[in-house]
């Protein structure tokens, strides 16, 4: 939540209490209000757990894809771009392909994957070459594992994002829903308590939405102004490239 919904979600808190403190009576009833409101919060918490997980589940992967880049890039990828510049370069009348070449900064998730897809492909046909200056001999199946881990970590940075977003489109769902659920409850309780001021008092504090501090002042809802200090309501007895740069890339990406 940012802190705008903070001070929404705190104002539909402190709704609830005042209902809890102040029931009405008579042919009024909160019940489908009230419902209303308590379906929303419950909504809200949910998404804003979901919310925080997703930000710092997508930051670990983030971390994790920085981590397995530097890896490829390191020991799969330029161990054969050297081997390819000392033995194959130099029987080449073109030069050296494209796809045995270094990839260029930033070093992106996308941009590695086909990197890596061009030069498992190109050292393929020079397979022998690598393996008799030192490479292993099942080199580019290690180096094809590492490229698919670096895809399932993309993956899955990708699903975290997706619930960070839909927690946030959720939570102005149900932060609407918690407004209209207090616009109706306004009208019970002024028709509830008409002539109570102080229970009518302690409803405009309730539902009123409180600015940041250091703000110009409260901003409030429905005929509601004043302090953001008003009191909660009470009973009313009355009533490589290294890490640090990949992980640059891969937020840019």
């Amino acid at each position: 939540m940012n802190v705008r919904q903070k001070q929404v979600m705190d104002s539909l808190l402190r709704v609830r209490a005042f209902v809890d403190a102040y029931p009405a009576s008579g042919r009024l009833t909160y019940a489908a209000a009230r419902e209303m409101l308590d379906d929303a919060v419950q909504k809200l918490r949910a998404y804003a757990g979901a919310q925080i997980t997703g930000r710092e589940l997508s930051r670990a992967e983030l971390r994790r894809q920085a981590d397995q880049i530097a890896a490829l890039y390191d020991h799969h990828m330029r161990p054969i771009v050297t081997i390819a510049r000392s033995q194959i370069e130099p029987e080449s009348d073109v030069g050296l392909p494209a796809a045995l070449r270094l990839p260029k900064a930033p070093l992106g998730p996308t941009k590695v994957l086909a990197a890596c897809d061009g030069m498992i492909e190109a050292a393929r046909q020079f397979e022998a070459v690598f393996v008799a200056n030192g490479l292993p001999a099942d080199f580019l199946a290690q180096f094809a594992s590492a490229r698919n881990e670096l895809e399932r970590l993309a993956s899955g940075r990708a699903m975290q994002v997706s619930t960070h977003v839909a927690a946030r489109a959720g939570l102005q769902v149900q932060l609407r829903r918690g407004r209209r659920a207090v616009e109706r409850l306004d009208a019970i309780v002024r028709a509830a308590f008409r002539g109570n001021e102080v229970a009518l008092t302690t409803w405009r504090a309730a539902k009123r939405v409180h600015q940041a501090p250091g703000g110009a002042g409260s901003q409030a809802t429905g005929d509601a102004r004043g302090s953001a200090d008003a009191p909660a309501p009470t009973p009313n007895t009355a009533g490589t490239p290294g890490v640090a740069v990949v992980s640059a890339a891969l937020r840019a990406a």
